[in-house]
């Protein structure tokens, strides 16, 4: 094989998201041999728990004069160079290392294996495949167990055994290629298995470079691997089998790839993007102020050309029961709402629920003062503002531009940059009702973000 691989474990202090790594070691393999190898206690600027230091039997003391990890993180990087990332559970070494390259302001990003995984599918039958009891059942000598060179060496040799067994059993493909089966012979797998586990929008295309299907995630490898899996659904096992290519679009923030996915789906129209080629809000509530003066709501199908609704929803049914709860919330009129008709008053009204504006009994601008509300809520729910998210791990800034009730496009800045007119770094693009209510879900639903007014965004301090 002309692939290395990097087996690596680390100890750490414990606690979840605040742990650090207070101990890596990594031996690289040709799937045959040892290459090359590194190995340090880390300084993890924290003290070690006791049951920490019962666990792996190092104290603080020991790591007391270690090189904290930004002193050690070229050489690591070094060693890990053009290699697999594997490790057994691999998720939890790969993320910690993930974590402490992240806190340098550094994008860590690695294909992956994971021993746990690989030994469950090529060695079935065992009790446990915990690293210790597969030691003992496949006869591999373990010393220093919980210690990061022992427990590395250990799965070091495990994974040799395993890759020499796929290579004969299966032409290598669990460890060289995709664990799939059913796709395009002409599939580009290193296009696929580096992709990026960051949150963006991806493209799939098929032999003929057809652009069959685009997607966004908060994790771009994960989502387009999911597409790839035997357990798809028959709705998607033709696409499945068309997959050939692939491309992506780091966006840096969810908002952002929600826009441009739907941006780029109306655009380039992909014959598996079947209903979101349409727009999926095609029902709207409209305002309008009668002859004496109340303001009025009506529900009816929105057209290409009309842009005058207040807001969008996916079905008709949809848009009345949003009426519906409105006019509890803010005491409206059925009648005048377009959710009763009668030649008098409404029946709310008749059981003392509606303040009669449907009949005059109530004064336009009593009334027209709650609907004002109303219709405040309906809005975006922001004016004039940039939509702000800070990526600390990547030092970027992203923001999303809303100007008189419209989107205006978005834009990124170095976070370290200073700012003289944000708009410098915007692209502009066109407002559709779909990015419109995209934007209005996203912000009730998420608060990964900040609201800084136009008229202050000259001040840098407000990012």
């Amino acid at each position: 094989m002309n692939q290395l691989f990097s087996v690596v474990d680390i100890e750490t202090t414990g606690g979840g998201k605040y742990e650090k790594i207070t101990e890596i070691a990594i031996f690289v393999t040709d799937g045959y041999n040892l290459v090359r190898s590194f190995h340090s206690l880390i300084n993890p600027e924290r003290r070690i728990p006791p049951y920490i230091v019962n666990l792996t039997g190092i104290t603080n003391e020991m790591v007391e004069d270690s090189p904290k990890f930004y002193k050690v993180a070229k050489e690591i990087l070094e060693t890990l160079k053009d290699t697999v990332f594997v490790a057994h559970n691999v998720n939890f070494d790969y993320g910690i290392v993930k974590k402490e390259f992240a806190e340098l302001g550094y994008k860590f990003r690695m294909n992956t294996l994971c021993t746990l995984q690989l030994s469950r599918k090529l060695f079935p039958g065992l009790s446990s495949y915990s690293l210790g009891e597969l030691c003992k059942s496949l006869e591999i000598e373990l010393f220093g167990r919980h210690r990061a060179a022992g427990d590395a060496k250990a799965t070091m040799h495990l994974f040799n055994m395993i890759c020499r067994k796929d290579l004969a059993e299966n032409n290598g493909l669990n460890v060289l290629g995709f664990q799939f089966s059913g796709l395009s012979p002409k599939i580009k797998i290193s296009k696929f298995q580096n992709l990026p586990d960051t949150v963006g929008v991806y493209y799939l295309y098929n032999e003929n470079d057809e652009l069959i299907y685009i997607g966004k995630s908060k994790n771009i490898k994960q989502r387009v691997f999911s597409h790839l899996k035997n357990e798809c659904s028959k709705k998607s096992l033709n696409m499945r089998s068309e997959i050939a290519d692939v491309d992506y679009v780091e966006t840096g923030f969810e908002l952002i790839a929600l826009i441009h996915e739907s941006n780029v789906i109306k655009k380039h129209k992909p014959k598996y993007n079947i209903a979101q080629r349409r727009s999926i809000y095609n029902w709207g509530i409209y305002f309008y102020e009668n002859s004496e003066g109340y303001f009025c709501f009506t529900i009816k199908k929105i057209t290409d050309t009309d842009e005058m609704f207040l807001t969008m929803h996916s079905s008709r049914d949809e848009a009345i029961e949003t009426m519906r709860n409105f006019c509890q919330k803010y005491h409206l009129c059925t009648k005048l709402c377009g959710l009763y008709e009668s030649a008098g008053a409404c029946f709310y009204h008749q059981i003392g629920e509606c303040e009669g504006a449907c009949c005059g009994e109530e004064s336009p601008d009593d009334y027209n003062l709650r609907a004002q509300k109303f219709m405040e809520e309906l809005n975006i729910g922001y004016d004039n503002v940039y939509i702000i998210h800070e990526n600390k791990a990547e030092n970027i800034t992203a923001f999303v531009k809303i100007q008189n009730s419209h989107f205006k496009g978005y834009g990124y800045f170095d976070s370290f940059e200073e700012i003289i007119d944000i708009d410098d770094f915007l692209t502009p693009m066109p407002e559709t009702r779909d990015i419109k209510q995209i934007i209005k879900t996203y912000l009730k639903k998420n608060s990964d973000y900040k609201i800084v007014k136009i008229k202050q965004a000259l001040n840098s301090e407000s990012f």
